[in-house]
């Protein structure tokens, strides 16, 4: 008589779990289960673990990979295993299908957008100060900021300082002022004083490094006598 070879299907296997470790390793796992001597369901459950720890070797010693693995193992097995593991507690299904909750985005109604929410801030703060020169200071501060968060915003067009000031008014309710004649100050870098008389400017010509020395007399150059 011939023998019959039989095919199976995907179509009716069980559904993979996990088709990064393929179907060997699931039916394994299956195997496993069968076992009924804990010592030799242990060895195996073990050596299938550290089976699929050759797939990233790179990460073989890091102790949260090791129990992700088993975390797998307990779901390929249906969450019916009986075998000691690294884990504080049985694994379970709802811990793998928990979601936590989503983390509200803050939102501000602020509808000066091109100067940056940290402008209210700044003015709310100002607000609450007593009236003085630090009070005056901080105001100054604030003016700078807006104008250098506006020139930013739109490099096309020329900012003027009354509009800055004007917007300055609004969002303070007319509460926070300077003085008509006031003219922004935008600092775009930090000045060095005191610096030695040998600091180093970029040359417009060559663009190197040159030395800011101070002016020394030339010395006639030597004249050739001719040639008899």
């Amino acid at each position: 008589m011939k023998k019959v070879l039989s095919l199976e299907y995907n179509s009716t296997r069980d559904k993979l779990k996990f088709s990064e470790y393929g179907r060997t390793t699931q039916k394994l796992v299956e195997y496993a289960k069968t076992l009924e001597n804990k010592e030799e369901r242990q060895k195996v459950v073990e050596t299938i673990v550290e089976m699929i720890n050759q797939l990233n070797p790179q990460t073989k010693n890091v102790l949260e990979y090791k129990q992700k693995l088993w975390r797998h193992v307990f779901k390929m097995a249906d969450y019916d295993l009986d075998v000691d593991h690294p884990l504080e507690a049985d694994p379970r299904e709802e811990d793998i299908t928990f979601k936590p909750s989503k983390v509200p985005y803050p939102q501000h109604e602020f509808n000066w957008r091109h100067y940056g929410y940290n402008i209210r801030e700044m003015i709310d703060k100002a607000l609450k100060m007593e009236d003085g020169p630090i009070r005056k200071g901080f105001v100054e501060t604030i003016l700078s900021y807006m104008k250098l968060s506006y020139r930013t915003w739109n490099k096309e067009h020329f900012v003027s300082d009354d509009i800055i000031i004007s917007d300055l008014g609004v969002m303070s309710a007319n509460k926070l002022s300077v003085d008509e004649d006031h003219t922004i100050q935008v600092v775009t870098k930090t000045n060095q004083p005191n610096a030695s008389v040998n600091t180093f400017k970029v040359s417009k010509k060559q663009n190197k490094p040159v030395s800011q020395q101070p002016n020394r007399p030339q010395q006639p150059k030597a004249k050739h006598k001719p040639k008899k």
